[in-house]
């Protein structure tokens, strides 16, 4: 009789130069020919929907992009760096021109994949300290924002875990990963472990390590580790989440503007935390700054947008706007996100000579 293969109760991968560490939370089981089997690393994504629900561009973008890794994991896995990364590895991958062939051949981690998905593909802000560099999931799993986390803000704990929105980072000590669908419990991540065949029960019985793992998108399966939108721990009582970040460009956007205004008028916007913002109006190069906020208005998410006051410069002119999501005093533009609505500024003077 041919025996049945099982995974071991704990799979250990400690990798040089890398962090990215996960516990499977696989038992065995004799009597299990019978059993209906799920694979959370082949999963459906409802993109449509996840697009209607977020209004924030780069939250937008976040969900493209993962739509189009999942299309490309179609053809060719992108693996994990099981041999450990080396110490040139970012070097390699910041001067090569194709980055997703670089991480096919190279392989991934979990941090890097995350700077892959923020830095090069958002083309964001990441790392507050080290200009070109990862972000390790030791400092993500912090409860305390550090010198490399300015660009995020902190996820609040609730009782019994995190309730994230798409494009949130939750980590624990090993292990960080990008939320995709909150409530459905899917996420985008590069793993040294994930499960290919579970039970209804949650148990695992085949899964992908080292060089078979990697980028995947994977559904949270277990109720004990996500349900609800509440998000507790991954694959294992062991991987409990110990902290969960939002990039400040997710926090912030403008929803909704004037057609056409004049110059020298005071205009009204509504958006996601735009209160006392600054904004680059396109032709003039100080930017102005948006009142305190005179109301609130609640969208049909349930989120509450800003009603504000602008005056527009003597020197704009017709373009999208840039709001400035960052919290310094003095406004970085490299620190912006557009408006989705071009902003028609007509001339006055031309308008009373007509």
């Amino acid at each position: 009789m041919q025996k049945q293969i099982l995974i071991p109760t704990f799979v250990f991968f400690s990798l040089f130069l890398t962090s990215c560490l996960t516990l499977s939370n696989s038992k065995s089981s004799k009597n299990f020919q019978n059993k209906n089997f799920i694979n959370p690393s082949k999963v459906s994504v409802d993109w449509n929907q996840l697009y209607y629900e977020n209004h924030s561009p780069q939250v937008r973008q976040f969900i493209n992009y993962s739509k189009a890794t999942k299309i490309a994991l179609k053809d060719y896995e992108i693996p994990y760096t099981y041999n450990g990364t080396s110490g040139n590895w970012n070097t390699k991958y910041l001067s090569s021109k194709n980055k997703i062939e670089f991480m096919r051949k190279n392989g991934v981690d979990c941090t890097r994949f995350l700077w892959h998905l923020y830095a090069e593909q958002l083309n964001l802000p990441y790392n507050s300290k080290y200009r070109n560099a990862a972000i390790l999931s030791q400092s993500f799993a912090q409860k305390r924002s550090t010198i490399e986390l300015k660009n995020f803000i902190p996820i609040k704990k609730m009782k019994n875990g995190f309730k994230p929105k798409t494009g949130d980072i939750l980590a624990f000590p090993g292990h960080a990963l990008a939320v995709l669908d909150p409530e459905k419990c899917i996420a985008i991540q590069s793993t040294s472990w994930f499960c290919k065949k579970m039970s209804a029960n949650g148990t695992c019985y085949e899964a992908a390590k080292g060089k078979e793992a990697g980028v995947t998108i994977y559904k949270l399966m277990n109720k004990g580790d996500c349900e609800n939108g509440v998000w507790k721990q991954l694959d294992s009582p062991k991987n409990k989440f110990t902290a969960g970040w939002r990039h400040k460009a997710f926090n912030t956007w403008i929803e909704k503007m004037p057609n056409k205004v004049t110059n020298n008028k005071v205009i009204t916007l509504i958006g996601y935390n735009i209160s006392n913002r600054f904004i680059y109006f396109p032709g003039n190069p100080v930017p102005g700054k948006t009142s305190h906020a005179v109301s609130q208005i609640t969208h049909l998410n349930g989120e509450k947008l800003d009603v504000v006051h602008i005056k527009v410069p003597h020197k704009a002119h017709t373009g999208k706007l840039k709001i400035y999501w960052g919290n310094q005093i003095k406004p970085d533009i490299k620190m912006t996100l557009e408006s989705n609505q071009i902003l028609t500024i007509e001339n006055e003077r031309m308008l009373s000579s007509n």
